[in-house]
């Protein structure tokens, strides 16, 4: 097969490495997760961020985690406007008990620290008054939501003032993101610089410091062996039934055009081994058209 002829002993090292590299980063993630689960409500830093590229799995892997663990969680979509997601928080509490320590997994989190006023709500949220508060009037909106969430609204909604506010502090967080929140030198950079963007810096660092934090900036060959021991390791492509020599074939075509391809998630490898199964004879042929760049811009 072309695709896997004629690889010398080099590349077949470097291949190797790569793939011991990022099954580290992986297994720190596992780790982060399994280790969360043990965390105790009192500990300093009770909340964990989790920034990687998009398409690694986390999402997959942090649920599988969970699911195995004997705690008490809830997924929530964090791609979603901040009223959403307080409601979201509201019905959880209102049908548990405030008082039931519960982790919350905020899948995709960028839209609820996407400008000052929502990390502003957010920072409330994770440390100091541990509350989550929205602070507008209800009148239109009510009418769209469920009986359930009305009266999880009503319920924190007792001294009649305008909006909800919600206790958190039974609440452990788990984010994960595909953007990396700033760092305290770039911040200072931002300012010496005079960035506008320095004010909203400023409080996603905040965030940042209110989190234990994970940084997943992954380099070609890690990225590229993170994925494959999704792939060899995990039953992820199990529902399009590849053989192991195919599932090769793919990391293959993956790792000998990394920087001209145009996906490199998970989804793009269900993808390439879809037209394995439809295009049998050719399906090289259809890879190299449909998921490679014909420039070469690098990663």
């Amino acid at each position: 097969m072309s695709l896997t002829k004629n690889k010398n002993m080099s590349n077949r090292f470097s291949k190797k490495e790569s793939l011991i590299k990022g099954q580290q980063k992986r297994n720190r993630l596992i780790e982060l997760v399994q280790n969360f689960t043990q965390i105790r409500q009192t500990e300093k830093y009770p909340h964990l961020y989790m920034y990687s590229p998009p398409g690694l799995g986390k999402t997959y892997t942090v649920n599988q985690y969970l699911n195995t663990s004997k705690t008490l969680f809830f997924t929530v979509s964090g791609n979603t406007s901040m009223f959403a997601f307080g409601i979201q928080l509201a019905v959880i509490n209102y049908q548990i008990s405030p008082t039931v320590p519960i982790i919350i997994y905020v899948d995709d989190c960028d839209e609820i620290f996407k400008n000052e006023q929502n990390c502003n709500t957010m920072k409330n949220v994770l440390d100091g008054e541990k509350m989550f508060v929205y602070e507008r009037s209800l009148a239109s909106q009510m009418s769209n939501l469920s009986d359930l969430q009305k009266d999880a609204i009503k319920y924190y909604n007792q001294d009649g003032k305008m909006g909800f506010s919600v206790p958190t502090d039974n609440l452990r967080f788990i984010f994960t993101s595909n953007f990396r929140l700033p760092i305290d030198d770039e911040v200072m950079d931002s300012r010496n610089k005079g960035k506008r963007t320095s004010v909203l810096m400023a409080h996603k660092n905040a965030i940042r410091s209110r989190c234990k934090v994970a940084d997943f900036d992954l380099s070609p060959d890690e990225h590229w062996g993170w994925i494959s021991d999704v792939v060899l390791n995990t039953d992820c492509l199990d529902k399009i039934n590849l053989s192991e020599f195919h599932k090769g074939a793919i990391l293959e075509f993956m790792r000998d055009n990394w920087s001209r391809l145009t996906e490199r998630s998970i989804r793009s490898i269900e993808k390439l081994g879809e037209i394995i199964n439809s295009h049998p004879e050719d399906y090289e042929t259809i890879w190299e058209i449909d998921y490679l760049k014909n420039d070469n811009h690098g990663y």
